[in-house]
Order: structure tokens, then C-alpha cells, then sequence
């Protein structure tokens, strides 16, 4: 595991929730040499954990490794989307998230962060410390619903429930959709590719629930939706 991190890379970038502790971390980082380093802390910590921040930020200082701090008070759908964020901006580089300190829903947080934008990242490994020591950790990817499906159930959330063609007006308003100039019936169209590239989708990944029929009927969210919403 060590040759893997220490191999050439992008860049090197760990995520690591702040503990008591921070000698195993600062092992750890001597000897794989992060490029960046996100810590995740909350806002009000334990003197231990304030003091393990202190030395952790003495140590990076001293080998100019840039730290960021991502302050989560416990919320694990917020900590979800900040870790989204992290992947996204870190496109490229190889991405390691320590899930050995810190509470509980911080380490649920990291493993799904890491099977649903783990793609984001060029490589993407997580792993517990044991007095510095690395213990790789089995790494899962999972499928995301479609860009539309998740523009849908963002939408249907702030309205609480809508009616089929206001969701068309908003998806094709906004050209999450199109549907080509040549269509002779352009409105049926657009159902029809409402029906298709989302409403099917989100059905089957049983995000939404339909009452009635053709256009008056009305959508909204199922309580798997709402969970999904909170992540984006």
C-alpha cells in the first residue's frame, strides 16, 4: 500500500476527520508526503482534539502542505455534499480518505462519498490508521441517476408536488432536455422525452411517485427522492 501512495501522482490529497490524536496522522504523513490535506472538524471540538489540530498544523506548516479546513457540526447530508465538492475540485489528482478518527457519521459520510463521486477523482482509496500505519480498505463505486432525473427531483422538491407539465415546462425551459426543430408535434415530443429520459428513470430507481394520468397528474418525491435531494 505504501508504493502505491508513493507513486507518481498528480497530486496526493487526503481527507481526514480530526480525532484526539494526531500522531498517527503526522506518521502518516511523513511518510507519504501529502500534497493536500482537508481536514474535517466541527465547529466547537474537545480540548484533546483542539490540541491534535494545533500539531497538525504545525507539522504541515513546516512541510508547506496546503490545508484546508471543512467544518461539519455533525450533519451527514451536508457533510456528503462538502465532500462532493472535494472531489469535484480535486478532478485529476489521486484522492485518499482516512475514515480510522473522528465520529461515526463523518465515516459513513466518507464511504459514500467515495462510491458515488469517487469517479470525479482520478483514483480514489480509502484506508484506517493504526499507529501510523496504513490498513487499505476495499474501495465500491455505485451509479448515479442521470443528470436530468437529478434536475427533476430538485425541482419537484421545491414545489412539494407538481403537475406533469409544469415539470416539462421547467426541463425543457432550461434545456436539460431539447427536443430537435424538425418535430412536426413538438409538445408531444417533449412528453414523450420527459416519459423516457426521465420520468422511467426515476421510477426505477423508485425516486418518484405518480397519482393520475397523462398530463394533469400529479409528481412528487417518495422518502428514497428526499434522501437523494439532500445529496444534491
Amino acid at each position: 500500500m505504501l508504493q502505491m501512495l508513493q507513486k507518481i501522482q498528480n497530486q496526493r490529497v487526503h481527507v481526514i476527520n480530526l480525532g484526539f490524536k494526531s500522531e498517527w496522522i503526522i506518521d502518516s504523513f511523513k511518510k507519504t508526503r501529502p500534497d493536500k490535506v482537508y481536514l474535517v472538524k466541527k465547529t466547537n471540538e474537545s480540548k484533546d482534539a483542539k490540541d491534535a489540530e494545533k500539531e497538525i498544523k504545525k507539522f504541515v506548516k513546516k512541510l508547506d502542505i496546503e490545508l484546508i479546513i471543512i467544518e461539519n457540526n455533525e450533519e451527514v447530508y451536508q457533510l456528503i455534499r462538502q465532500l462532493k465538492v472535494v472531489f469535484e475540485e480535486e478532478k485529476g489528482n489521486v484522492v485518499y480518505l482516512a475514515i480510522s478518527s473522528g465520529p461515526r457519521y463523518n465515516t459513513s459520510a466518507f464511504i459514500i462519498s467515495s462510491m458515488l463521486f469517487g469517479k470525479y477523482s482520478k483514483e480514489v482509496y480509502l484506508y484506517s490508521l493504526k499507529e501510523g500505519e496504513f490498513i487499505p480498505l476495499p474501495h465500491f463505486e455505485t451509479k448515479l441517476p442521470k443528470l436530468e432525473v437529478i434536475e427533476a427531483i430538485k425541482f419537484i422538491s421545491k414545489e412539494g408536488k407538481c403537475k406533469k407539465k409544469d415539470l416539462r415546462d421547467f426541463i425543457f425551459n432550461e434545456s436539460i432536455l431539447k427536443v430537435g426543430k424538425e418535430c412536426k408535434d413538438k409538445e408531444h415530443s417533449m412528453y414523450v422525452k420527459l416519459n423516457r429520459s426521465i420520468l422511467e428513470s426515476a421510477l426505477d430507481w423508485k425516486l418518484i411517485k405518480i397519482d393520475g394520468k397523462k398530463k394533469g397528474c400529479l409528481i412528487s418525491l417518495t422518502e428514497e427522492g428526499e434522501k437523494w435531494v439532500k445529496i444534491f
